[in-house]
């Protein structure tokens, strides 16, 4: 299931709690209870209907805001101590990335590093549905921790969100800068030199255990049949198709994307997450755009721009 862990909602559920919220009443209607593991993952447009209602109710238009400022007083459970113990806000953002999987599936993190510029994107999972009130709570959570980490050195330079949406005091407040909504991807963009301020909160024997945990969470994160047939479509991955892909695994076309389909996935949706890692790999890498092409399966150079647009939001950095 593309969808959020437990491992997140329920140190979200102590949050709620401490704005005077049913953090119970909440969990129960997830279904999330005591013997819940916390690699579990729920459905993310319920849990994303439920905080509406909670912000309606409130009357607050800012509410993953509201959010962020309770939860800046200690890290948010497992996955938010591993990233604040770490060195730098550098450190800190490679873990956010590396681990993103354990607090989210409907989404991933990369950092772009350019020149003096560097931005973090959020890459939303094709086809699936995501409400604002995360994406925000997840964005001014990070800028508020490391402004406090950093004892007040950190600041940001823009932050855009692709939800439609309206500023308010708050966004302003918490961020440090205009915020644009309706953008092609959601983004924080800070100066590069702010990747190597210290963290106040640093503790690298304790960060250092708790990523050999977080590590184990994110290997059970994706579901076997996920992960076999990300390795079976690897190795052709120009050319990989429903039938080629099953024909590796021993099975039919049909009981293959009946399988996918009970997990929520496709296998569309597998290859572009593919492409993507591997487009990002090979650009890293200083891989003219031709080649890229024809490794990913474009019948031409444009084609595959086009495709890394639909990813990302941009076009290709070659």
């Amino acid at each position: 299931m593309d969808g959020l862990s437990v491992a997140l909602l329920r140190p979200l559920a102590e949050l709620l709690g401490r704005l005077d919220l049913d953090a119970r009443g909440f969990l129960a209607a997830l279904d999330i209870d005591d013997a819940t593991a916390p690699d579990t993952y729920v459905a993310g447009e319920r849990v994303d209907q439920l905080l509406a209602e909670l912000a309606s109710a409130r009357d607050d238009p800012a509410f993953g805001l509201s959010l962020a400022r309770v939860a800046v007083v200690r890290p948010l459970g497992l996955f938010g101590h591993l990233v604040w113990l770490s060195g730098t806000v550098r450190d800190a953002l490679a873990r956010a990335v590396k681990f993103y999987a354990v607090i989210t599936r409907r989404a991933t993190l990369a950092l772009e590093e350019r020149g003096p510029i560097t931005v973090l994107h959020q890459h939303r999972v094709a086809h699936v549905t995501r409400g604002p009130i995360l994406t925000e709570f997840l964005f001014a959570s990070f800028a508020l921790r490391a402004r406090a980490a950093t004892e007040g050195k950190f600041a940001l330079r823009a932050v855009r969100f692709a939800h439609a949406g309206r500023a308010t005091p708050a966004h302003a407040d918490v961020f440090g800068v205009a915020v644009e909504f309706g953008a092609p991807i959601d983004e924080l963009e800070l100066e590069t030199a702010q990747l190597d301020l210290p963290l106040i909160s640093a503790d690298p024997i304790t960060s250092a255990a708790l990523e050999a945990r977080v590590a184990t969470l994110t290997a059970t994160g994706r579901s076997t049949l996920v992960d076999r047939v990300r390795r079976a479509a690897e190795s052709t991955l120009g050319t990989a198709t429903l039938d080629s892909v099953a024909r590796t695994l021993g099975i039919s076309a049909r009981t293959l994307r009946r399988q996918l389909e009970a997990e929520g996935r496709s296998l569309r949706t597998l290859l572009d997450e593919l492409r993507r890692e591997r487009a990002d790999e090979l650009l890293a890498a200083g891989t003219p755009a031709k080649e890229i092409a024809f490794v990913l399966g474009f019948s031409e150079p444009s084609a595959f721009s086009r495709a890394y647009k639909r990813w990302t939001g941009r076009a290709p950095k070659l």
